[in-house]
């Protein structure tokens, strides 16, 4: 569930996205098939950069990951209500994991509320979502998703993690209150970013 506030005389209205929700279509060596859809009455008062849809990953020398649960439930339990994504683009770091949103551009810079790395306000008609979207790695860490282009960080030791496992979370943000209301943290796949080695 994802909520959003909007002002109307400096009353809060709640909007509570219940029936959106993220889901892997399909899976292959260097893309990731996706879809967030779904009907709810509220998407009609959501304004034109919102919601907005955060795509972030966890490094990892397998294509497995063996406990993607450990994320999400970091995710759920640390990100009760905004995300504060740090410098290095870095989320939270688990017992095993990091977990790290794409960057903006190449260099580094941070992804903002609240678009994040897409906006799927043009995916809105009237109450209903409706984003088929696909992930592809391209190549020297850019990835592009729904037109957008972005990036994961530099990584040293890329023959060790040569895999980005990929996740994905929407945020319903908006007016002077400075609120993130967020979905539920979805594993979505793996990509191997040295397919060559």
């Amino acid at each position: 569930m994802a909520s959003l506030f909007l002002s109307s005389c400096g009353v809060p209205t709640i909007c509570t996205l219940n029936n959106v929700s993220i889901s892997k279509k399909s899976n292959t060596d260097n893309k990731i098939n996706f879809t967030v859809k779904g009907t709810d009455s509220d998407l009609s008062i959501c304004s034109a950069t919102c919601p907005g849809l955060l795509l972030c990953y966890v490094e990892y020398n397998d294509p497995y990951l063996p406990d993607t649960s450990q994320v999400t439930t970091a995710f759920s339990k640390t990100v009760t209500n905004k995300v504060y994504i740090q410098d290095n683009n870095l989320i939270l770091t688990t017992n095993d994991y990091k977990l790290y949103a794409f960057q903006a551009d190449s260099d580094g810079t941070r992804v903002t509320t609240p678009s994040f790395n897409l906006n799927l306000h043009p995916y809105i008609t009237n109450t209903t979502m409706d984003a088929e979207l696909e992930m592809q790695y391209v190549a020297d860490r850019m990835f592009t998703v729904g037109g957008n282009s972005m990036y994961i960080h530099e990584i040293t030791d890329i023959d060790n993690q040569r895999y980005i496992h990929v996740f994905a979370a929407f945020s319903a943000e908006q007016g002077s209150f400075s609120n993130s209301y967020w979905s539920k943290l979805v594993y979505l796949g793996n990509i191997d970013i040295n397919p060559t080695t």
